[in-house]
């Protein structure tokens, strides 16, 4: 007789939802099966797939393999091991209800066989693989089952329905996932959009803290009143009334469509709002009004090719973090900055970060009272030479760390602390950096290509740090002098100048009788033991002040006689 071959999966694909492509395929069997279905051989294979079939809660399958078992005893049995499960399934499962009304079960992964009413995290299901090509809507039926829940999540749902939220009573984590891509996999005849959220009825769960949602739409969600921690939405859709009904501590939104151009918070609970856009896929806003939130912390970032969306950014008096940046990646855009209204008046601001392609932030307007300042991201500087960034005034800065421009007319507070610099324009005739005014404890200084109206800057004739400095690296200076004699307290100096011979460093002055122990690091595992190293530094440049133990391997790396000095 004809034979044919078989593949036998004795378990189903594991999957976490409705459309999930996640799984272990277990059990993999390949035998040759006889075609007669009143074979012993063929009969066995059947019943084999039934139980399977009836394991996983596959019941409209199993009930098609039992009527083609001939054997009547071996038929009861499964009949009475299909009425075992179904009772089982009823309260130890979920379920499918489909358009017709009928229920597909749903099998709860649970390794470790906790009772479903004690059950504290759901994250996975044998999935229904039939319903793949159906596209179909279909709710989800059954989590009264498990009513001790604190986590639920749903990494690939297409779901627009699911009962029985209310009676999680001890939920804390809803998370749902819903990916493009495994969407148009799953339903072939229907494009994306994300999830309705309105299937989702949150607002009975007075236990929630946190919400995470990638890929669905928030516009029509319900949630509780209490505050909750945080709400973190990906790839989806949110409305201004969103971020003032939702009431949660922190929210974080990222790549997701704007569905109101204005967007006015004034929500009371919220302490902290990250939005981050990039309008060649998502859609912008235009205004972002928070003047009267209680927000302490707001990250505004919006990245685009050609034309930004957002134009204004209206702030509050309570704000003492603020980030805000992005940038528009073509040459021929055009040039325009996002107003920050209020900044100046922001007298609990201690970090800000911003980026000058975004923002053009003048230095009168900086808040006296800012701690740490960051000056960085892509795009153009649109700066002038005569512009001041004299930072005297801001006493109370202690980091100041700037990756776009230095300027002739830069000066920086006597007590800042920490310092980094890696710019790529100048402002003005810059000759000297002299940092000897400062009480400078450390810092990272790349100089590298540096441009000023599109052509290179020379070099530097000194760079001057201060008797304060502990811990220093310096990268490619291009700089004729490098003074660091009165720097008596260094524990930690890394010096490497990859310039080209014409730009090297023509003398680096140590200070004098420089005490190898002062670079030694604690006892842990390092690649080195002394915090001190020289790298491709010239044959030309003369080290002053060079301390006998500061030895040279022929190559122009210096390092601690006896420790490792080649990198």
């Amino acid at each position: 007789m004809k034979k044919f071959v078989y593949t036998i999966l004795s378990l189903l694909s594991v999957a976490l939802f409705a459309s999930c492509e996640k799984g272990e395929i277990l059990n993999l069997v390949t035998q040759d099966i006889d075609l007669n279905e009143n074979s012993a051989e063929y009969q066995d294979y059947m019943k084999e797939r039934i139980e399977t079939y009836l394991a996983t809660y596959r019941f409209e399958e199993a009930r098609k393999g039992i009527a083609k078992i001939t054997d009547a005893a071996t038929q009861k049995a499964l009949w009475a091991k299909y009425k075992k499960f179904y009772q089982e399934a009823l309260t130890h499962g979920c379920g499918y209800i489909l358009e017709s009304g009928d229920t597909l079960f749903l099998k709860v992964k649970n390794d470790d066989e906790v009772a479903p009413s004690q059950l504290k995290t759901l994250s996975e299901f044998y999935d229904y693989v039939g319903l793949k090509y159906t596209n179909k809507e279909v709710t989800l039926w059954g989590l009264a089952n498990y009513p001790a829940l604190e986590t639920l999540a749903f990494p690939s749902c297409f779901v627009s329905k699911v009962k029985d939220l209310d009676k999680l009573t001890q939920l804390k984590v809803f998370s749902l996932v819903a990916n493009k891509e495994k969407y148009e996999w799953w339903f072939t005849s229907k494009p994306f959009k994300p999830i309705d959220m309105a299937g989702y009825d949150l607002s009975k769960n007075n236990r929630l803290e946190t919400l995470l949602f990638d890929g669905v739409n928030l516009s029509n969600l319900k949630t509780p009143a209490h505050t909750m921690k945080s709400l973190e939405l990906k790839h989806g859709v949110y409305t201004n009334a969103n971020l003032n009904d939702i009431h949660a501590k922190r929210i974080d939104i990222e790549n997701s469509d704007a569905a109101d151009e204005q967007l006015v918070v004034n929500n009371k609970a919220l302490q902290y709002l990250a939005l981050s856009t990039n309008t060649e896929e998502n859609k912008g806003f235009k205004r972002l009004d928070v003047a009267h939130s209680s927000l302490h912390k707001l990250y505004v970032v919006e990245t685009s090719s050609m034309t930004r969306s957002l134009k204004k950014i209206v702030l509050n008096d309570k704000i003492d973090t603020l980030t805000v940046g992005g940038y528009t990646s073509r040459a021929d855009a055009p040039q325009t900055s996002v107003e920050l209204e209020g900044l100046s008046r922001l007298n609990k601001l201690k970090f800000f970060s911003y980026n000058p392609d975004f923002t053009a932030v003048a230095t009168k307007d900086l808040p006296a009272n800012i701690e740490e300042l960051y000056i960085g991201g892509s795009g153009n500087v649109p700066y002038k030479d005569d512009d001041s960034f004299d930072y005297s005034r801001l006493t109370k800065l202690k980091v100041y760390s700037n990756g776009k421009f230095i300027s002739a007319n830069m000066k920086l507070p006597t007590q800042v602390d920490s310092i980094y610099l890696f710019p790529s324009s100048a402002f003005g005739d810059i000759k000297y950096l002299d940092f000897s005014h400062t009480k400078l404890t450390s810092g990272h200084i790349y100089i590298g290509q540096i441009d000023r109206n599109g052509k290179p800057i020379p070099m530097f004739k000194h760079i001057t740090f201060p008797a304060t400095l502990k811990r220093i690296s310096l990268y490619n200076l291009k700089a004729e002098v490098v003074d660091l004699s009165r720097c008596t307290q260094l524990e930690s100096l890394f010096i490497d100048d990859t310039a080209e011979d014409e730009f090297a460093v023509r003398k680096i002055i140590l200070p004098k009788n420089l005490k190898k122990s002062a670079f030694k690091r604690p006892k842990r595992q390092f690649f080195r033991e002394y915090q001190i190293y020289f790298q491709n530094i010239s044959n030309k440049t003369v080290i002053e002040n060079k301390p006998s133990w500061l030895v040279s391997d022929g190559n122009g790396n210096y390092g601690v006689e006896g420790d490792k000095i080649y990198d």
